[in-house]
């Protein structure tokens, strides 16, 4: 069996979304994939991971349950040799293993590393400034294990500075730029269900479509121009408007609209009701007003996860335009 340990230099780099890719991808080569993760953070006793389930989808197999990953604590040692026991009892079988590790190029992501016997992937969170020390670092740390590093989230404006003057730098310190992996505001996308849950909202209609997807927020307060103009701009929006403002409502509700979140306490007039509901648009009422409404919203993007089939489906596209997939395969195959 080869195993791919996928690794990165901060939490929230992209390792889900690379390890999940590269599960589906080897899946549809034909071959036997085998999905883990030797640990999580929980933050509170009892929390679970929700990484869990999507590489085991990606795998093809059923969630793992209390399986993996173990729980880890700050106060504690990580137990690599009980994480080692468990990747080789949820491997069993497969032809590849990919393991998403730790997020921090530390000693335990070494150990895991070679205990697994695996190749090594790095995922590089882009920043402004990035420059050679966290793939050095890498290198430093898995040594000849390490295949290479994939750069993600690269601003658009910094692409052609990355390919062209970055990635040689990376290849001066023997390290292979495997892939280069524009930001994508799809990946940052939330559901309506999770909107409701993050405001503490009601659903007033329409609560079996929690998973509409949502990559936009639209506040809908001084507009303008008509109405339907200026909601038709954008598709997979939450559009978040005072409830006691039926003339905006109605003309969200005549566009592609992911959910309305009717601010203020307001519940929203009859004819409004019956529209989204021939409409099948979620109506979320909470309490707070639209400013703070919104405001409560930026911190619902930083935490966002790898989990809806939208976003599966981008980084899938990012990853065939931007990947060089004969190295990532070859390091797959040893």
């Amino acid at each position: 069996m080869t195993t791919l340990y996928v690794a990165s230099d901060r939490p929230r780099a992209g390792k889900t979304a690379v390890s999940a890719t590269l599960a589906r991808r080897l899946r549809q080569d034909g071959r036997q994939v085998a999905a883990f993760k030797p640990f999580h953070s929980p933050a509170n006793d009892g929390d679970s991971d929700p990484d869990a389930a999507i590489l085991a989808a990606a795998a093809g197999a059923t969630a793992p349950g209390d399986a993996w990953p173990l729980a880890m604590s700050p106060d504690a040692e990580p137990d690599v040799a009980r994480a080692v026991g468990a990747f080789r009892e949820a491997t069993a079988g497969a032809d590849v293993a990919i393991v998403e590790g730790l997020s921090g190029f530390d000693d335990v992501s070494r150990r895991l590393a070679r205990e697994m016997d695996a190749t090594v992937i790095a995922v590089i969170a882009y920043r402004d400034g990035l420059g050679v020390d966290e793939a050095r670092a890498a290198r430093q740390l898995f040594g000849e294990r390490l295949a290479g590093v994939v750069i993600n989230g690269v601003t658009r404006y910094k692409t052609r500075e990355v390919s062209e003057k970055l990635a040689p730098r990376v290849d001066s310190q023997s390290v292979r730029v495997l892939a280069t992996i524009p930001e994508d505001r799809r990946l940052l996308g939330v559901t309506a269900g999770q909107i409701a849950d993050h405001l503490g909202g009601r659903f007033l209609s329409w609560e079996e479509k929690r998973d509409n997807f949502v990559e936009r927020y639209i506040i809908g307060g001084m507009v303008l121009d008509w109405g339907v103009l200026y909601f038709q701009q954008f598709d997979n929006k939450a559009v978040i408007v005072r409830g006691n403002r039926p003339d905006l409502q109605m003309a969200t509700l005549r566009t592609p609209t992911a959910c309305i979140v009717l601010t203020g306490g307001h519940p929203p007039i009859q004819y409004v009701s019956y529209e989204a509901d021939e409409e099948e648009v979620p109506l979320i009422q909470v309490d707070t007003d639209t400013l703070e409404t919104a405001a409560a919203l930026e911190s619902l993007q930083e935490r966002t996860q790898f989990d809806h089939p939208l976003k599966h489906e981008q980084f899938r596209e990012l990853m065939s335009r931007h990947a060089d997939w004969d190295a990532l395969l070859g390091a797959i195959a040893g």
